[in-house]
C-alpha cells in the first residue's frame, strides 16, 4: 500500500474511493506485522455467540445480498452499467438489501424494476447523505449464522477506517432480522474465503490482530498460559467461524518491494508506483483478488484458482516487472501442500501513465519531511542519468483481475459464475476475457459475462468487492 499523501501528490488524478484508503501503507505496518511474524512462526476466552459459521463464498444459490450505493455511483457512466449488470444477472426470485444515500432512492429502483426484480425483494436501507459512503459491501464486516438459533450476523471487526463504511452494518441491523456485532480481532470480508470445511483468511490482518492484543491496552487480554498464536486462532473462533478451520495465506516474510521505484526505458524517466496495493505477505491486499474458491471436483479435492502475472503476460505478450511471480507461485504451492487441487488463471498488472515531473521537482519533494519513500527512487532516477531538468513520468501499477467474481456451486440451481470483463474499454485484454470465459466453462459453470470493470480496477476492487452474501441455499 502507498503512503497516501506522497501518492496523491503524485498522482493527483487518481481514481477516488480506492479500496486501499484506509489502509496503513506498507511503511506503517511494516515493522508492525514483521514483529507480529516472529509470533506466527512460533507456534477463557470473551463470551459472544454460540457457534458462528460464516456464509460460504461459492456453494448453493445466492438467495440474499447486499449492495451499497453511494449518492455518487448513478451519476458514473463507468460504474453505474457496470452495478446494473450484476443486478441484471442474477437470477429473478434473489432478494436484495441495498445500503444507500437517501437522495439516490429513485435512480437506482429502476435498475432493479428495469432487470425484472420484484421491488417486494429489494429492501432498501437509507443512510443520510452526510455519511461518507463506499461501493465496497464487501469489507467492513462478515456475514455469518449462529447455528444455535439459526439468527444471522454483521460481524465488525475491531476498527474499520475506509470512510463511513462502518456505519452500514448498524442500518441494515435496523431495517432487517441481521444484527450487527463487533469483534476484537482486525479483519476485513475481501480478506477472507469460506469454503466447506475450512476458510481462508490473508496473513496481513491477523498479524495485525496479534500486534493489537500486544498493546498496552488491547480489547482483549491473552492469557498469560496461552500461545499468542493460539490464543489468536481461538478469537477467530469464537467470534467468526466456529466449525471451520482456519488457514491463513501469505508468505513467511514480509515481501521485498518498494512502494516507488525509479526506471529508465529508452530515453524516457519513469517513477514507478509498484507497491500500489500489494500486502506486507499477499502479492494483493485482499485474497479475493487473487484466489476463487470453486468446489470439489470428480477426484474429490476441493478446487481452488490461483491468479498467475505470468500467464496473463504470455497472453498478451506483455511484461510485468513488479508483478510478484514467485509470489504467487508460493501461496499457490502452499495450497496444494494443504491438499488442495489449484489451477493457475491469468491475471493482468496493469500500469497507468500519468503526470509528468521534472526531476528537480521530485528531488524537493523527497527531502521534505513524510516524503521519505521517494528518496531512493530519486537516487535510481539519479544514477540512471536523469538531471535537473529531465522529465520523469509516473507510471501507477493496479491489479485487473477476473478471480474476483461471484461463484454459485449450487445443487438446485446449477453452476454459474458472473465474470467481470476488461476488454471493451481495453480491447488489449479481450483475449484474457475469453480465455478465462473458457476455464470457467472447462470446470462446468455457466458463464454470465458483466459489464467492463476497468474502473473499479483503478480504485483495487472488482465485483466481488461491491456485495456481500447474506444467505444461499443449496
Amino acid at each position: 500500500m502507498s503512503n497516501n499523501r506522497i501518492y496523491h501528490a503524485l498522482v493527483p488524478d487518481a481514481p477516488l474511493h480506492r479500496r486501499t484508503e484506509g489502509d496503513e501503507p506498507r511503511d506503517g505496518m511494516f515493522s508492525l506485522r514483521n514483529k507480529a511474524n516472529s509470533v506466527l512462526l512460533q507456534k477463557a476466552i470473551v463470551p459472544g455467540l454460540q457457534e458462528p459459521t460464516l456464509i460460504s463464498s461459492f456453494h448453493g444459490s445466492i438467495d440474499r445480498i447486499l449492495f451499497c450505493f453511494p449518492s455518487w455511483a448513478p451519476k458514473d457512466q463507468d460504474l453505474a452499467p457496470a452495478y446494473q449488470s450484476v443486478i441484471s444477472s442474477l437470477r429473478v426470485g434473489t432478494k436484495f438489501v441495498v445500503a444507500h444515500h437517501a437522495s439516490i432512492k429513485k435512480e437506482i429502483e429502476p435498475w432493479f424494476k428495469s432487470a425484472g426484480h420484484k421491488l417486494d425483494d429489494v429492501l432498501f436501507v437509507e443512510l443520510p447523505d452526510y455519511i461518507s459512503l463506499t461501493d465496497w459491501a464487501e469489507d467492513a464486516y462478515v456475514a455469518l449464522t449462529d447455528v444455535s438459533d439459526g439468527s444471522s450476523y454483521l460481524m465488525e471487526p475491531w476498527e474499520f477506517k475506509r470512510a463511513g463504511d462502518a456505519l452500514i452494518a448498524d442500518a441494515v441491523e435496523e431495517y432487517t432480522n441481521i444484527k450487527a456485532s463487533q469483534s476484537p480481532l482486525i479483519f476485513q470480508g475481501g480478506n477472507c474465503l469460506i469454503g466447506t470445511d475450512f476458510w481462508l483468511l490473508g496473513k496481513d490482518y491477523f498479524a495485525d490482530t496479534v500486534e493489537l492484543l500486544q498493546q498496552q491496552r488491547p480489547p482483549v487480554a491473552v492469557p498469560d498460559d496461552q500461545n499468542i498464536d493460539e490464543f489468536t486462532r481461538k478469537l477467530f473462533s469464537k467470534y467468526v467461524d466456529k466449525r471451520r478451520k482456519l488457514h491463513l495465506i501469505g508468505t513467511k516474510k514480509p515481501i521485498p518491494i518498494r512502494e516507488y521505484i525509479g526506471t529508465k526505458s529508452g530515453s524516457d524517466y519513469f517513477l514507478e508506483v509498484a507497491g500500489n496495493g500489494v500486502g506486507t505477505f499477499q502479492p494483493i491486499f485482499h485474497i479475493d483478488m487473487f484466489i476463487t474458491l470453486l468446489g470439489i471436483n470428480n477426484h474429490g479435492k476441493f478446487e481452488i484458482l490461483v491468479g498467475s502475472p505470468a500467464l496473463g503476460d504470455k497472453l498478451l505478450g506483455t511484461q510485468s516487472p513488479f508483478a510478484l511471480d514467485d509470489v504467487y507461485d508460493s501461496i499457490s504451492e502452499s495450497l496444494s501442500e494443504l491438499g488442495f487441487s489449484v489451477k493457475r488463471n491469468p491475471l493482468v498488472h496493469w500500469p497507468t501513465v500519468g503526470k509528468s515531473f521534472v526531476f528537480s521537482k521530485l528531488n524537493d519533494m523527497a527531502s521534505q519531511p513524510g516524503y521519505e519513500a521517494l528518496a531512493q527512487a530519486v537516487k535510481e532516477l539519479a544514477s540512471a542519468g536523469a538531471t535537473e531538468n529531465s522529465i520523469v513520468r509516473i507510471r501507477d501499477w493496479h491489479h485487473i483481475t477476473w478471480n474476483n467474481c461471484l461463484v454459485e456451486n449450487s445443487s438446485s440451481k446449477g453452476r454459474h459464475v458472473y465474470l467481470p470483463t476488461f476488454g471493451k474499454a481495453k480491447a488489449n485484454l479481450r483475449p484474457v476475457d475469453v480465455e478465462m470465459k473458457s476455464i470457467w466453462e472447462g470446470f462446468g459453470f455457466q458463464v454470465h459475462l458483466l459489464s467492463d470493470f476497468n474502473k473499479f480496477a483503478e480504485r483495487q476492487g472488482v465485483v466481488h468487492c461491491i456485495k456481500k452474501y447474506l444467505a444461499r441455499g443449496n
